[in-house]
């Protein structure tokens, strides 16, 4: 009797196991045969970044030959595609999903400049804030302060680096200014104050840093980004006691931060 009950037992578990199985089999083949219907992008566009919308991000895929609508989702490579999209330069990061039900979710984040580099050949660049070199988009053009003046360093050898990676390597750190106009870009955007009044850093032959303003024709000279914070403390200070007093726009010619503790001024 308990040999017949113990046979029963693992007949019955043979069975479930059977049956689960096929059943697997049977959802996994309708899985496979079952159409993408639909593709749903997002892409984000905070701070009014217009390098990339969705229209843009469906015709990067298609253009591949990726219908994705009304295709199978067994031949939909989620994972190509998403490389394909953060490999995109205006791409910080993309992410790609297929849902159960045959949605192709795909979210976009757009890389965000803080500062526009023009060098001494005229190429101009972005870098983000991320601290990587970006190229300029036919698109749209960010509304970010400007670097100029002795800046030797092409697009095409810094791409592939961060400001941070040139820091740590003494042959590329040695002659760029990428990092400090970096650190001072980063400042200034996160500044609401002086995202208002800096429209251009300037490097002069001393590879010193110049602020450009947009009130005043003042030359500012800021020198590196030793103590950044507390010089641009002090410019404040200097900028509140001249907007109460007339005639003060036009008194200085050069306003020279370079100096600890003083500001030391250039009359016209």
């Amino acid at each position: 009797m308990k040999k017949f009950k113990k046979i029963a037992y693992i007949t019955l578990w043979v069975l479930l196991v059977t049956g689960l199985v096929v059943s697997l089999g049977f959802i996994n083949k309708e899985q496979d045969s079952l159409l993408c219907k639909e593709m749903v992008i997002h892409v984000n566009q905070e701070g009014d970044l217009f390098f990339l919308d969705n229209i843009d991000v469906a015709r990067l895929i298609n253009d591949r030959g990726d219908s994705i609508k009304n295709q199978p989702k067994r031949t939909i490579d989620v994972a190509d595609i998403e490389h394909m999209l953060n490999s995109h330069a205006a791409i910080s990061n993309a992410e790609v999903s297929l849902s159960i039900d045959g949605v192709l979710k795909i979210d976009v984040k757009q890389r965000k400049p803080i500062l526009r580099v023009i060098n001494t050949d005229g190429e101009s660049y972005y870098i983000d804030e991320e601290g990587k070199p970006m190229p300029l988009s036919d698109k749209y053009t960010a509304n970010v302060v400007i670097a100029s003046g002795a800046i030797t360093e092409p697009y095409i050898t810094r791409y592939r680096y961060s400001v941070f990676d040139i820091a740590k390597d003494s042959a590329l750190a040695a002659s760029s200014m990428l990092d400090e106009l970096y650190a001072m870009g980063d400042f200034i955007t996160k500044n609401e104050f002086w995202k208002a009044q800096v429209q251009q850093i300037y490097i002069n032959a001393e590879k010193d840093m110049e602020i450009v303003p947009l009130a005043g024709n003042q030359k500012i000279i800021f020198g590196d980004t030793t103590n950044m914070e507390e010089k641009f403390n002090k410019l404040f200070t200097f900028y509140q006691q001249g907007l109460n007093t007339t005639g003060w726009w036009d008194k200085y010619s050069t306003i020279n931060l370079k100096f600890k503790n003083q500001i030391v001024c250039t009359k016209k």
